[in-house]
């Protein structure tokens, strides 16, 4: 994914890209729980990041709202809302490799 052009979804873009970098550094130094843990929440920004790289800005700030609570950890909630939203299939790869994180 290239860098958005909405700023609310590049601001969930960068934090996404720091968070991934901060689980590879745990993974090198076997630090295996906080790894998972930044990589999940890698996972949640970048679908973030996807639901609002593609929405108008009105829907766009009321989609930020939505992102409170609990739902909005939930990768399942988060996938759906990024193809109600329009967004594109995932490639099977990464179906794959989404299927094994949400577990």
């Amino acid at each position: 994914m290239a860098l958005p052009q909405a700023p609310e979804a590049r601001t969930f873009y960068r934090s996404a890209k720091q968070r991934f970098e901060d689980a590879s550094f745990l993974v090198e130094a076997a630090r295996t729980t906080g790894a998972v843990y930044l990589a999940g929440y890698a996972v949640e920004c970048i679908l973030k990041a996807m639901i609002l790289s593609i929405l108008p800005e009105r829907p766009r700030r009321d989609m930020l709202a939505e992102f409170r609570g609990s739902r909005a950890h939930n990768y399942d909630w988060l996938r759906r809302q990024y193809f109600e939203s329009g967004g594109y299939s995932f490639p099977s790869e990464v179906s794959k490799a989404f299927a094994a994180v949400n577990t």
